[in-house]
């Protein structure tokens, strides 16, 4: 038999036996792939990352939007002696300089990196619910582990009971046991308190309150991977590609340049167009007038030395930001690589052997063949067996996740969920 099939099996028969939450059996248990897709609809960074696009993207608009008329009427002499003044002028500020089209010219960088930052966020937080799934798939199948244990315990300790009882046994042999099964429920409880932390972050992961999240279904052990490992320079090459962190950051380096060519026209002021009738000592006439400001005291130095900066640390951020994806693609390369290394071909079985090892030693102490020492002993080893397969298959699967986060990859690309 497999360990695949073995632990399903032990899951299986042990989940009734521990006091967990009430959970509705009718819907299916929660996968990864449900867990991103909750955290897709429910979890509230999606809307505030929705909002802050909103946000850059009027305010770009804003700053490149042209001015608009004025129209000004004027009535002088009210309530002189003399006959009153008219005037019907309209004012039209002229953007001679080009600044305005500049700055729409920036806005639509702004808009693609609103955009990317809205995608980045998104994957974030898919990233982390599946990151907080795995955690509890794998705190629920580590306290279905510690309830058989307290199970088995609790049995063994009233069977050595009861032979100490009829001096069957030597009563030290009773309290041995009866240490055991006090020692297996507080590992039990451990193991319930990090269920129930495990269940919390997955709820503030996908954005639901504890008490909505859906079962969380066991992890199990994965089989040995048989798939290569990505080669780091193509897989560091697809990240500098796809990471839609280093596309934002492109992208307001191109605004931030057109900016800084915005505050470069800027030195050229707007020229105020005016055109009016006016009616005075009962003569109707037209004007005409230009109201040009002189750049005599501000050439705009201040907002060109500012563009300036804007562009030099645009650029730093794109730079340090580059550096970063290339070591984390590096170090969840050689993360997968030493996580999959490590696991031997004999560990496919580990938990089958421990499993029939414990129950062969079990069959022996039964008629008398084998000590209580050797009995808990076989266990134990079972129980550390399985837990160690557990924890390398949530490790390796966190892995392969953060691998997929790194390089820009399908999130859920071969995460073998259980």
């Amino acid at each position: 038999m497999s360990a695949t099939s073995v632990v399903a099996c032990v899951v299986a028969v042990l989940a009734g036996a521990h006091p967990l939450p009430a959970q509705d059996a009718a819907p299916p248990p929660l996968t990864v792939t449900g867990a991103m897709a909750l955290a897709r609809t429910h979890h509230p960074a999606l809307a505030a990352a929705s909002a802050r696009r909103q946000v850059a993207v009027g305010a770009a608009r804003q700053a490149s939007a042209l001015p608009n008329p004025v129209v000004e009427w004027r009535d002088e002499n009210v309530g002189a002696p003399v006959e009153r003044d008219r005037f019907l002028t309209v004012y039209q500020p002229l953007d001679v300089g080009g600044r305005r089209f500049a700055l729409r010219d920036a806005t639509r960088f702004v808009a693609d990196a609103a955009i990317a930052d809205s995608l980045t966020a998104a994957r974030e937080v898919q990233s982390g619910a599946a990151q907080a799934y795995f955690r509890a798939s794998l705190a629920r199948a580590l306290l279905a582990v510690a309830a058989s244990l307290r199970t088995d315990a609790e049995r063994l300790a009233e069977i050595e009971g009861h032979r100490a009882r009829e001096g069957a046994v030597a009563g030290l042999v009773a309290m041995r046991a009866e240490v055991e099964a006090d020692r297996a429920k507080l590992v039990e409880a451990t193991a319930l308190g990090a269920w129930e932390r495990a269940r919390v972050d997955l709820a503030l992961a996908i954005g639901l309150r504890p008490e909505q999240v859906p079962a969380v279904r066991e992890l199990i052990p994965a089989p040995r991977a048989t798939t290569p490992m990505p080669d780091l320079a193509a897989t560091q090459a697809t990240a500098m590609e796809r990471r839609t962190e280093l596309l934002a950051l492109r992208a307001d380096v191109e605004s931030t340049r057109r900016r800084r060519t915005a505050e470069a026209r800027a030195v050229i002021p707007d020229v105020a167009l005016q055109l009016g009738t006016m009616e005075s000592a009962g003569h109707s006439a037209r004007t005409i007038g230009v109201a040009i400001p002189i750049p005599l005291f501000d050439r705009n130095g201040g907002g060109r030395q500012r563009a300036s900066g804007e562009v030099e640390l645009a650029q730093a951020e794109l730079l340090a930001a580059e550096q970063r994806v290339r070591a984390e693609v590096a170090a969840a390369v050689e993360t997968l690589a030493a996580l999959h290394a490590a696991r031997l071909p004999a560990a496919d079985t580990l938990a089958a052997r421990a499993a029939e090892v414990a129950r062969l030693t079990d069959a022996a102490y039964a008629e008398g063949g084998a000590s209580l020492l050797e009995l808990l002993d076989a266990r134990r080893a079972y129980a550390e067996s399985l837990t160690a397969a557990l924890q390398w298959s949530a490790e390796v699967r966190l892995a392969r996740l953060e691998l997929n986060r790194a390089s820009g990859a399908l999130l859920t690309e071969s995460l073998e969920t259980p």
